[in-house]
């Protein structure tokens, strides 16, 4: 509460309503990014789903049918519901979808008030208190500021679709209800969505039978729709074959399958007799994708993709590549990690600067911080908004010109008589410089910056960013420091660079370039891409082009500037292939 009670006493305050206005909009190119890269085909149709409504106790089936999107969003609005629904269904069935497409139409409703739906990926959960969560992934996905973050989910100003549960081990996912179901209790008027198998709920002894007033379960295709389907996508040869098959008639009441059969309607022919389950379903999809010409899988990319899909059965299901870090590399590793970067900043010092030892010494202390243990500082100077740059800009730069002049003129008084006031308002001048840039940068990145929401629209986009922002924000303290080192020479007539030699300035140089690497997280990149590149990963470095081109074959799916795989089912039959 008092984040929300210093919000209001903020110039912040008026702007509530425009970053209302902006996280609608960068939600709606969110959730319109994941819906065009769900299906596995390249122009997909629109399958219709079924839901019935259940009851408190699930396991217990109402009559009443839901078949539209615009019904089930009327259901989760109507008295009695209040907001708080689950969405059940068997793996494939349509959940995601089904809360993507409820996400959209709530936002359209929602347009002057009422809550903003957010997509959360519950998948990116790794066991702490579920509110302070909330407020650093608000951040890290739309860039909301923490003050902001916490006053809206403290005044149920949000909808929370929560997305990515089953992808949790069974002991997190009881952890992570009785999370949600905490959260839940301690707000009454914050609404939430939360996708969930049925099997969940029935086996696990997971309940939710006390925080969510409903339930919708996705109702297998009728025969005849997945018949009208078929032909409406020209597999006329394929459904003959469903029908008959008893094996593909369970699968083609699944939305996923039905797709992944019409995929392989070229391949399939007149006999799907190999089709014996929904293993060798997904199989036999994986096969030809990775086969595909004229450019099949080489032994190698078949690996690659084997290593990603074993490395991200245990984490987020989206890969940013931006925010690979070395927790990615195998525990031996980090520690070359370290000595690697450590090892950069020596060549930095030594080829600009032409002192290896003050490059080892920031080697040694810098190579030990990490960088992304600090979200709101890391991410910060990824604002692609130049509105939010320039009040760093601003918040950074005008107390190292203050701190600089004053320290300076405070050294100069104290040495003048001594002869030394030159040098002393100089190096005085660039320790104050360097200390107030740091402390304002610093207050400035603290919770984040306001009016800074967006989303990815690139994979590479917050390393972009973050490289044009920092170079911009270590120009402007290079300028502040030519000021206090250069100028005053000038102003007594002696030449510019008096204090300012040869050496003296390839060191200053030095430093600024290696802390801008490091804090714009290029270095850090940089050493992790690097020896992700090698053997067992050989994750090419060329990443980017390479992750594009397996979600061009619906191996993988492209999301609001992330990679993920196209179902946990293809991702776990390449982490056997």
């Amino acid at each position: 509460m008092l984040a929300s009670v210093l919000l209001q006493l903020t110039p912040l305050r008026a702007n509530l309503t425009a970053e209302r206005a902006d996280l609608r909009r960068a939600v709606a190119q969110q959730l319109r990014a994941y819906r065009e890269g769900l299906s596995v085909l390249p122009r997909p149709q629109t399958i219709p789903l079924t839901y019935q409504v259940w009851r408190l106790q699930y396991g217990q089936s109402a009559a009443q049918v839901l078949s539209s999107e615009e019904a089930i969003t009327d259901f989760f609005q109507r008295d009695g519901i209040d907001g708080r629904l689950l969405i059940l269904g068997d793996p494939g069935m349509g959940k995601t979808h089904t809360l993507l497409a409820m996400g959209e139409h709530l936002l359209r409703r929602n347009a002057a008030e009422g809550p903003v739906p957010v997509l959360v990926d519950l998948s990116a959960w790794d066991g702490e208190n579920l509110d302070a969560w909330l407020v650093a992934y608000l951040w890290e996905v739309y860039r909301l500021c923490q003050p902001v973050a916490t006053l809206w989910l403290q005044s149920a100003q949000l909808t929370l679709l929560l997305d990515g549960f089953d992808h949790l081990p069974p002991a997190q996912q009881r952890a992570c209800a009785k999370e949600i179901n905490t959260l839940l209790r301690s707000n009454a008027e914050q609404t939430a969505l939360l996708c969930c198998r049925r099997q969940v709920i029935e086996t696990s002894g997971i309940s939710f039978d006390d925080y969510f007033n409903g339930g919708l379960y996705l109702r297998p295709l009728p025969a005849q729709q997945v018949k009208d389907y078929l032909l409406s996508q020209g597999c006329d040869d394929l459904w003959p074959q469903v029908k008959a098959t008893k094996a593909l008639q369970p699968l083609g009441r699944f939305p996923l399958y039905l797709t992944l059969m019409v995929a392989l309607a070229p391949v399939l022919g007149t006999d799907a007799s190999a089709i014996t389950g929904k293993e060798a379903l997904v199989q036999t999809f994986l096969n030809d994708r990775l086969d595909h010409s004229p450019q099949p899988a080489s032994a190698e990319e078949r690996s690659t993709l084997r290593w990603l899909a074993t490395q991200m059965a245990g984490r987020p299901r989206s890969l940013r590549i931006d925010h690979l870090r070395p927790t990615w590399l195998p525990e031996p590793q980090r520690l070359m990690y370290r000595g690697l970067l450590a090892l950069a900043f020596v060549l930095i010092f030594t080829l600009v600067g032409g002192n290896p030892g003050v490059g080892l010494a920031w080697g040694l202390v810098f190579s030990q911080l990490d960088l992304e243990a600090f979200p709101y500082t890391h991410l910060s100077l990824a604002l692609a908004s130049w509105r939010s740059l320039t009040g760093l800009a601003l918040v950074s730069t005008l107390p190292a010109l203050g701190l600089g002049v004053g320290v300076g003129g405070f050294g100069a008084l104290l040495l003048g008589r001594f002869n030394l006031g030159l040098p002393a308002f100089g190096w005085g001048g660039l320790v104050g410089a360097v200390l107030g840039w740091s402390l304002g940068l610093g207050i400035g990145l603290w919770g984040g910056l306001p009016r800074g929401i967006q989303i990815r629209h690139h994979p590479n986009q917050d390393l972009r960013m973050a490289l044009r922002n920092g170079a911009i924000l270590f120009g402007l303290l290079a300028l502040v420091l030519a000021l206090v080192l250069v100028v005053p020479a000038v102003v007594r007539g002696q030449p510019p660079f008096t204090l300012l030699t040869l050496p003296r300035l390839r060191v200053v140089i030095a430093a600024l370039l290696s802390a801008y690497l490091w804090l714009s997280f290029a270095l850090q990149q940089m050493t992790v891409r690097a020896m992700l590149s090698r053997a067992p990963s050989r994750l090419p470095w060329a990443v980017d082009a390479w992750l594009q081109r397996w979600a061009q074959r619906q191996v993988l799916v492209k999301g609001s500037g992330d990679y993920g795989f196209a179902h946990d089912l293809v991702r776990d039959a390449l982490a056997k292939d």
